[in-house]
């Protein structure tokens, strides 16, 4: 059985935090709509589930001279948000401790586990925004979205109260749909933008004061949704512990089976069909 020297001394196959560390930090580079939504992960300690109020909005009062003050006895719902989302990946390498004394090797195993677990929640995230169906904008034409209809799904946020300008608010599409906001005028003139033009830096990066990422996790076709925006608070998350890892020593196969792993939930902070929500989904025509 290969051994590997520690700051201790020597150390029995596996420096567990070691992976651990370079797992997490690989995982937290690949993690962008993770950080876009709102994160409750101090409340998971212990918990399977996490009860989250939904604060009701208060409607002012007008003090009357000499007279009391009227205190509000609000009855707040809340929204169940639950800790069951188990990923992992898991791979058997033969010699670990060549692996774990090369930089390079040892970068390789870990990213490529840290990209997978990073894939696996931004995925689930993006499956809880497009599932919203009350705001919905159904797009003219398959992945592409104009700058009309982009518009219309504004103003649906608007009406419901929600400042999109505010830094909070982002908008993810499918690559087809990305590429094609990259042909709007509106979106990529320097004279229209007052800044310099994404035909020459090749990235859009904000609309209408809203950072704009292309993500796989948007599909294309059918009647699938092809971009949405979303308010930061629009989705709760919380991960009940984060990426650890594991390992064991397989004689049957002379090598050292690594697991890393993590369990988490993602759900959204209203009801599917709530325009409350904070989301506006753009869907492709049936």
């Amino acid at each position: 059985m290969a051994n590997v020297t520690g700051t201790g001394g020597t150390a029995d196959v596996f420096l567990g935090e070691l992976w651990s560390d370079a797992v997490l930090d690989y995982a937290q580079k690949r993690m962008i709509l993770r950080n876009q939504v709102t994160d409750f992960s101090s409340l998971a300690v212990g918990a399977d589930r996490i009860n989250i109020p939904k604060v009701s909005q208060d409607t002012k009062r007008d003090k009357s001279a000499d007279g009391a003050v009227t205190y509000d006895a609000n009855t707040d719902a809340s929204r169940t948000l639950a800790l069951d989302q188990h990923i992992y990946e898991a791979k058997r390498i033969e010699d670990i401790a060549q692996v774990q004394s090369s930089q390079d090797l040892f970068q390789a195993y870990a990213s490529s586990m840290g990209y997978s677990l990073a894939k696996g929640v931004e995925a689930y995230i993006a499956s809880q925004i497009v599932a919203h169906t009350q705001n919905n904008v159904t797009l003219a034409t398959d992945d592409v979205i104009l700058p009309a209809e982009l518009r219309t799904g504004l103003e649906k946020l608007l009406d419901a109260n929600f400042d999109y300008t505010d830094g909070d608010t982002f908008f993810y599409a499918n690559p087809k749909a990305y590429m094609g906001l990259m042909g709007q005028g509106d979106f990529t003139k320097a004279n229209e933008r007052g800044e310099g033009s994404p035909i020459a830096s090749g990235q859009l990066i904000n609309i209408y004061g809203m950072p704009v990422y292309p993500s796989t996790d948007w599909t294309e076709g059918g009647t699938a949704v092809s971009g949405s925006v979303f308010k930061k608070e629009s989705v709760y998350y919380a991960e009940q512990f984060g990426v650890r890892s594991q390992s064991s020593y397989d004689i049957d196969y002379l090598s050292t089976s690594v697991v890393v792993d993590m369990l988490f939930g993602a759900t959204l902070s209203h009801a599917n069909n709530d325009a409350d929500c904070g989301i506006v989904n753009f869907k492709n025509p049936a």
